[in-house]
């Protein structure tokens, strides 16, 4: 039993209970040793209690974040906490987006990386190399208490002015972000992902489509595009080739891009 379990009092004694109490039937221990069964018990009761104390943790987080305004950024622990509100298709969606033609061994730049929750638990097991940028203090603060890893160096600066290496990744990205930048802006960003990526390299990206009454989904957005004719338009600026896809969701739709260099 570790010391954090034991800290807030859970102790094996407590974990020793009867077998339905926590869903599991005789047919479900036929056959098995006692020290399976006792594994067992106890696994599922600990996942029990993981269950219920993450729910009230996303009850928490989610509105100490999103109850008292609109902050310009999500704590995507909400993801594996609040699993029947957040884990969406969407949001799986956008990292599929990446992961194929993310390289083994590949080097990645995060554009308004946020918390930098997808680049550790998606990108980071096959990138080596991932440099993540984002201006938001508190975003930082989130990284390096939760998501530091050898794999990722990120840096606290304005993706506008970010000197990133020439010639240098095999994926830029940019996720859930652009259309918080004005129309101006994003092909500044568009030119800085084409500078930075490799020959034949990938600048990938995710963003709600515009709602049809014409009201934005935050008040940070700036430029929301329309569908994906737009988004082939405006990413044509400056890539030749360009992938996009839509995706209609219950909550939203979500345009998705990749585009080559």
């Amino acid at each position: 039993m570790s010391d954090d379990l034991i800290a807030f009092g859970i102790t094996e004694d407590s974990l020793d209970v009867d077998p339905a109490e926590v869903g599991l039937t005789p047919a479900d221990l036929a056959g098995k040793g006692e020290a399976q069964v006792r594994e067992l018990i106890r696994g599922e009761r600990l996942y029990q209690l993981a269950r219920a104390a993450g729910e009230a943790a996303y009850a928490n987080l989610f509105h100490a974040q999103w109850g008292y305004g609109s902050p310009d950024w999500f704590d995507h622990r909400a993801h594996t906490l609040g699993h029947a509100a957040e884990w969406t298709d969407f949001w799986a969606a956008s990292a599929d987006n990446v992961i194929m033609v993310l390289p083994f061994g590949g080097s990645v730049l995060s554009l308004c990386a946020g918390d930098g929750f997808y680049e550790r638990m998606f990108f980071a097991r096959r990138a080596d190399e991932i440099v993540c940028v984002d201006v938001n203090p508190a975003c930082h603060r989130h990284f390096l208490r939760l998501y530091q890893c050898p794999e990722i160096t990120y840096h606290l600066a304005d993706v506008l002015t970010f000197q990133a290496p020439a010639d240098h990744f095999d994926v830029v990205v940019i996720r859930g972000a652009i259309e918080h930048f004005s129309q101006a802006d994003q092909q500044r960003i568009f030119r800085l992902a084409h500078a930075a990526m490799k020959p034949g390299g990938w600048f990938c990206g995710d963003t709600p489509a515009a709602r049809d009454t014409g009201a934005k989904m935050l008040d940070a957005h700036d430029f929301e595009w329309r569908d994906a004719d737009q988004m082939r338009t405006e990413l044509a600026r400056v890539f030749g080739h360009v992938e996009t896809q839509t995706l209609v969701s219950k909550e939203r739709t979500t345009l998705l891009w990749r585009a080559r260099r």
